[in-house]
């Protein structure tokens, strides 16, 4: 289950690949952020915590993190989807998992 991470100024929890995203809901990106895709508007963070990588993406510029990439140092993997219902709530998708090099 996702927790409350330890990355001073950022509102990111503490997960990792195999964690359920159930119950998580939006995450606010705040600075440090970084450019990702190159248009000029800082739309990503990037965190690490006990050999796990995670890249948060706002894609909408909403301030949002839209979609959340896990890479452990193992090789397992995991990406996330947030979506918005019509309805007002929300829920995170997962839209990959599995292992590099398998």
């Amino acid at each position: 289950m996702a927790g409350s991470g330890e990355f001073p100024g950022l509102n990111t929890p503490d997960i990792d690949s195999s964690s359920s995203l159930n119950g998580l809901g939006p995450i606010e990106l705040q600075q440090p952020t970084q450019d990702i895709d190159g248009d000029g508007v800082l739309d990503s963070v990037t965190t690490t915590n006990d050999g796990t990588v995670q890249v948060w993406t706002d894609f909408d510029h909403d301030g949002i993190a839209d979609h959340v990439k896990i890479v452990e140092e193992d090789g397992d993997y995991a990406a996330w989807e947030f979506h918005r219902r019509p309805d007002g709530t929300s829920e995170w998708v997962r839209t990959d998992k599995g292992r590099i090099g398998n």
